[in-house]
């Protein structure tokens, strides 16, 4: 667009951006997933850019305008339309993913669950929507709907349908065995994350005879409908095999992302021992995982640094595995929650002196053997001897 029709526009922040003030300020591109970090003169510009205010009327920089409408950060439009243009302010440190678990309940009784046997806990509607409504108010960018299996969550849809004029990421997380072309329709989440722990045999041995062929039958039936898709997976004794079949059908599918992590001692897991892989032999496949993550650390902390949990009953916790140690309760306070969280820094590790601390970032905390152990996992990946 040369500058001349530049100025005949109005421009708008487009639909799928958000003005986020995290550390820093930040646009946020909600469907892809992406941060672009600003300046505070860019933020005041964008923050006018309603649709009102045309390109004439704007003393800015035509080069930095000009790359916003060519990332689509921006959409130039013939008349104007104002929408209403917000900046979430968060917390220091900001608080970005959120995983919420609706209910703990789950039609599969997998070997590994680290929740162990359901219970009956169910975080209402009414709760879950104003945890959410707090979240986003306050720079959140990726809810992480989950459970239990949430499609089980009998106000889902409503859920759904009630935060989709939200300004952030929402990704369902599932196992993908209730998932019919009934209801997709209105699953109208921004991603949607399967559960595939091996081909037919591997998934079979840990989650149930018949489970792999519906969870496949799910993943065809929202990549049918256009919602993009991702995928985790477990190494177990099960799998190992299978990781090469695997990776050719997250191709062909086009997932986004393939998560790979290692089992944690917790749970059912417990009382299946057997599908343990030693941790040297168990690192070298997490080699084929690819796309972003959850739980990464960030400005030299350890994992966790940017999420929490809301578990059914409505209690905070640092992560799922923290189930014992609340942070307080989400539904009447969730940042007060938060900030309670205590948040380790790399040069408060046994292993700080390593020379890959950064590229690892510490591992898991959960896995570790104590609070500020090195993670055996991370070790073994990195080809560290564990200290």
């Amino acid at each position: 667009m040369n500058n001349k029709n530049c100025s005949q526009v109005f421009l708008r922040l487009h639909p799928q951006v958000a003005l986020k003030r995290l550390e820093y300020p930040y646009l946020y591109h909600i469907s892809r997933d992406e941060l672009y970090e600003i300046d505070d003169k860019a933020e005041t510009f964008l923050a006018r850019c309603d649709g009102t205010l045309s390109r004439d009327a704007i003393e800015s920089d035509a080069e930095f305008v000009e790359y916003c409408i060519e990332e689509g950060l921006l959409e130039t439009l013939s008349y104007p339309d104002q929408i209403h243009v917000s900046i979430d302010h968060a917390p220091i440190p900001s608080l970005r993913y959120l995983e919420l678990q609706l209910l703990h309940r789950c039609n599969l009784k997998c070997r590994h669950c680290y929740l162990g046997p359901p219970r009956q806990d169910v975080l209402s509607l009414e709760d879950a929507l104003n945890i959410t409504r707090e979240f986003v108010s306050h720079g959140g960018l990726r809810l992480l709907i989950s459970g239990g299996e949430p499609l089980l969550y009998h106000y889902l849809k409503d859920f759904i349908k009630e935060t989709s004029d939200l300004k952030l990421r929402r990704v369902l997380l599932t196992n993908g065995t209730l998932i019919t072309e009934e209801n997709i329709p209105w699953l109208l989440v921004e991603n949607i994350q399967f559960s595939l722990d091996g081909w037919r045999e591997g998934h079979n041995l840990l989650r149930g005879k018949g489970t792999f062929d519906q969870t496949l039958k799910g993943i065809r039936i929202a990549r049918n409908a256009g919602i993009p898709i991702s995928i985790a997976t477990m190494i177990h004794q099960g799998n190992l095999t299978e990781f090469e079949r695997i990776k050719i059908f997250t191709e062909e599918i086009g997932a986004t992302e393939w998560g790979i992590d290692v089992l944690c001692v917790a749970g059912s897991l417990k009382y299946n021992p057997d599908l343990i892989v030693p941790y040297k032999e168990a690192a070298s496949f997490m080699k084929y995982a690819y796309g972003g993550g959850y739980h990464g650390s960030s400005d030299g902390f350890a994992c966790g640094r940017h999420l929490m949990t809301v578990l059914p009953t409505g209690k905070a916790v640092k992560c799922g595995f923290y189930e014992n140690s609340p942070l307080g309760d989400a539904r009447k306070n969730l940042i007060e929650c938060w900030l309670k969280l205590k948040h380790i820094s790399l040069e408060e590790l046994e292993c700080r002196g390593c020379p890959v601390i950064y590229d690892c970032a510490g591992g898991c905390r959960f896995r570790a053997s104590n609070p500020l152990a090195p993670d055996p996992v991370m070790c073994n990946f990195y080809g560290i001897k564990p200290r």
